[in-house]
């Protein structure tokens, strides 16, 4: 019986999660004095061009004291949001890219993206939903994943399906570059499942999955249909009885 290993690559950026630092980041906080920007320009007759007390600079629409409408934000770490804001944070059609070329580029909402994609600096993307959650203890907002979408790994690997707290959660395919797909439910980053896989030889696996492969109950289906139920451990059937 031929080996069905499968060689998966799990980003740690599976689980992804967004949060945008505040575009005014010389706002008072914690009870710190506001000092607004230093300002250029006409906000009536074009865009203005603005240097923030912390090293931040903006270019675009203004209107009272903050980002309004079009414009690209630039912080002092080397990255940036280029397009639409309201009441002095994204909101709407836009894109942040980090210092690390790294990116956002969907719908915002108060600075959270809430549709889009996420490219990530090895490659690796997620596109889909996200959830806006904000955590009781820290107060930190971030953008999840959530609902449906697929994760495209830098080696070319996807899972496309349910999403939920950042990960996949529900039903799913994962594709291989090799042919290999694996349809069943999901439940976390890992891709540990319950699935059924079909390989390119024509053989098929039916049972649990760990890290994408085959791993716990299953059984294993070859062209002719004869059935090999059993353990299987990192994509080989595995008999603990045998002798070494």
């Amino acid at each position: 019986m031929k080996k069905i290993v499968m060689t998966l690559v799990v980003a740690s950026a599976m689980q992804v999660t967004s949060s945008i630092t505040d575009p005014l980041g010389a706002r008072a906080q914690d009870g710190e004095q506001y000092v607004p920007p230093v300002c250029t320009g006409d906000p009536a007759a074009g865009p203005v061009k603005c240097n923030y007390q912390n090293g931040d600079n903006y270019i675009g629409g203004f209107a009272n004291g903050v980002p309004s409408g079009r414009g690209i934000y630039v912080y002092a770490d080397g990255a940036r949001y280029e397009g639409q804001f309201s009441n002095g944070r994204p909101n709407g059609e836009g894109v942040f890219i980090f210092a690390d070329d790294a990116r956002y580029e969907g719908v915002f909402r108060d600075g959270n993206i809430v549709r889009g994609t996420s490219v990530f600096a090895d490659g690796s993307r997620y596109e889909g939903t996200f959830e806006i959650v904000q955590y009781v203890d820290s107060g930190e907002v971030t953008s999840q994943p959530s609902g449906q979408g697929q994760f495209v790994f830098s080696n070319g690997d996807r899972y496309v399906g349910a999403f939920f707290a950042g990960q996949p959660f529900g039903q799913g395919t994962l594709t291989r570059v090799d042919g290999t797909r694996c349809q069943g439910e999901f439940f976390n980053q890992n891709l540990d499942a319950n699935a059924t896989c079909n390989f390119p030889n024509g053989t098929r696996y039916e049972g649990e999955l760990r890290q994408g492969v085959p791993h716990g109950e299953g059984v294993l289906i070859d062209q002719q249909g004869r059935r090999f139920p059993g353990q299987f451990r990192e994509g080989k059937r595995f008999n603990p009885t045998a002798s070494n």
